[in-house]
C-alpha cells in the first residue's frame, strides 16, 4: 500500500491508440510490481476501442490528446508528479521487480537514466519471425557495440529533472525520438547504467501492421538524419548484415523462420524506403 509520504515516486507514461486488445497485459504487470510508489498516466489518441476503459479499471490518469507518441510522452512529463519517469508502450510487459531495481540503481549510484534489456515475444509465424529478428538485433548491438560503433539499447527510466533540462522529446520525430533524447542526455553529462530486470515486448501479429509501422518510421528518418547529422543507412545496413548472420545461427530460428526473417527484412526495407521518400517530399 502506498503511503502519502512516498506517493508517486515514479510516473509511468504510456501513449496509446486502439490498444485495448493488448493493454491489460501491460497494466497488470505494472500493478504487480514489487515497488508500489508509482502513478500511471495514459495519453490516448482518441481510441475507438476499449483502451480508455481498460486503463481506468487500473486507476490510470487518462489524457485525451491528438498527437504522436513523442508529443504524448511530453504531455505525460508535464502532468507527472513523480521524481522518476518510466516510458512504456502498450505492448510491453514488465518483470516484477523492474521499477524497484531501476529506482535503487538511480539512488545508490546517483544515476540519471537506466537502460532496460528488452526481450521480444511472438505469437504466430510472422510475429515469431519479427521477435527472433529483433532479439538477434539486440544481441548484435551487445556483442558488437564497440567494434561496430553500435549502441546497446535505449534508456526508459529517467530522473525527471534531467529530461526536462534537455528539452524532453523532439515532438517532430516519430522514429529515433528515443535515440535523440538519449544523445541529448549524454551530451548534458547525465550518467547511465543497465538493469538486470527485463521488459517483454509483444510483436505485431500481422504483416500489414508491421509494414505500416515501418512506413511511419521511414517518414521521420529525413528529419532525424538532418537533426542529428548521422549517416543512417550505412549504420542500418551494417546492423542488418550482422543480424542476418546472427539469425542464421540462432537456436530460436528454424530454417522456415530464417526464411521468414529475411522476407520480413525485405518488406521492412521497402516500407522504410517508401516512408523515407514520402518524408523527403513533405519537407520540400
Amino acid at each position: 500500500m502506498r503511503t502519502d509520504s512516498e506517493l508517486h515516486r515514479v510516473s509511468i507514461i504510456i501513449p496509446t491508440y486502439n490498444s485495448g486488445a493488448i493493454l491489460e497485459r501491460c497494466l497488470k504487470s505494472i500493478q504487480d510490481q514489487s515497488y508500489p510508489f508509482w502513478e500511471l498516466i495514459l495519453i490516448d489518441n482518441f481510441s475507438a476501442d476499449n483502451s480508455v476503459e481498460t486503463a481506468k479499471a487500473y486507476g490510470a490518469t487518462i489524457l485525451l490528446r491528438k498527437c504522436n507518441p513523442a508529443q504524448a510522452r511530453n504531455i505525460g512529463i508535464i502532468r507527472s508528479s513523480g521524481e522518476y519517469l518510466l516510458f512504456l508502450d502498450s505492448d510491453q510487459v514488465l518483470s516484477s521487480s523492474l521499477i524497484e531495481e531501476c529506482t535503487r540503481l538511480c539512488e545508490n549510484g546517483k544515476l540519471g537514466m537506466i537502460l532496460i534489456p528488452e526481450v521480444f515475444v511472438g505469437s504466430g509465424f510472422w510475429s515469431t519471425c519479427s521477435a527472433v529478428w529483433k532479439n538477434c538485433y539486440e544481441k548484435v548491438e551487445q556483442l558488437h557495440a564497440t567494434s561496430e560503433g553500435l549502441t546497446r539499447g535505449k534508456p526508459r527510466f529517467f530522473l525527471k529533472d534531467n529530461v526536462i533540462r534537455v528539452g524532453m522529446y523532439d515532438p517532430a520525430l516519430i522514429w529515433g525520438e528515443d535515440d535523440d533524447l538519449h544523445e541529448k542526455l549524454k551530451k548534458a553529462g547525465v550518467s547511465e547504467s543497465y538493469c538486470a530486470s527485463k521488459i517483454y515486448h509483444y510483436e505485431l501479429t500481422s504483416v500489414k501492421g508491421i509494414i505500416m509501422k515501418n512506413i511511419r518510421y521511414g517518414r521521420s528518418m529525413p528529419k532525424y538524419a538532418q537533426q542529428t547529422r548521422k549517416k543512417l543507412f550505412p549504420s542500418l545496413f551494417s546492423r542488418a548484415l550482422l543480424t542476418v548472420r546472427e539469425v542464421s545461427g540462432s537456436c530460436e530460428a528454424t530454417p522456415t523462420v530464417v526464411v521468414g526473417c529475411v522476407l520480413l527484412l525485405c518488406l521492412k526495407t521497402c516500407a522504410v524506403a517508401a516512408g523515407f521518400l514520402e518524408g523527403l517530399t513533405s519537407r520540400k
